[in-house]
């Protein structure tokens, strides 16, 4: 008889933020391990954040998800993968103002929107999944954003995208 043990055990997104070094270009540097799972969003607007997050899931407990704002005097930049990031009720992640990123990896489930684009975002997002999303796996609001979408999947979202919704 063979057992195998699984032990996860829960802790704050922001708590591990809030607590991160940086590291070569980036303000705060996350690494997560597959073993935790992470709860609550994560509200960035300044630096450069990166995210990795090892397979490891975020479950953002019906609350907002992790959002990206930069102004004119203070680009904001999340890159984040290997994610799966679930239970929102209104976003995934969300990029506006003056704000950049890229997303790799990433899986954005059960959410209203798994990506929410303003402003003059520019993403990239690369071999991603968007599943059984409420609205849309990607809405793009205004016609600024800028969106680089490669080797990404959409599956069971009541939308795929929609660009310059809700215009």
């Amino acid at each position: 008889m063979l057992l195998i043990s699984i032990s996860l055990h829960a802790l704050s997104l922001q708590e591990v933020y809030d607590n991160a070094d940086s590291f070569g270009e980036y303000d705060k540097y996350l690494i997560l391990s597959n073993d935790t799972i992470y709860t609550g969003g994560l509200g960035l607007y300044e630096g450069k954040t990166f995210i990795d997050c090892n397979g490891s899931i975020i479950n953002l407990q019906d609350g907002n998800g992790i959002w990206v704002y930069g102004d004119e005097n203070n680009t904001t930049n999340l890159d984040i993968q290997e994610c799966i990031i679930t239970n929102s009720l209104y976003f995934g992640l969300s990029y506006s103002g003056e704000s950049n990123g890229n997303i790799i990896n990433c899986n954005l489930v059960n959410t209203n929107f798994g990506l929410k684009l303003f402003d003059n975002a520019n993403i990239s997002v690369n071999n991603s999944i968007f599943s059984s999303n409420n609205s849309m796996g990607i809405a793009i609001y205004t016609e600024n954003p800028i969106l680089n979408i490669s080797y990404s999947l959409f599956w069971n979202n009541e939308d795929n995208h929609l660009e310059n919704c809700p215009g």
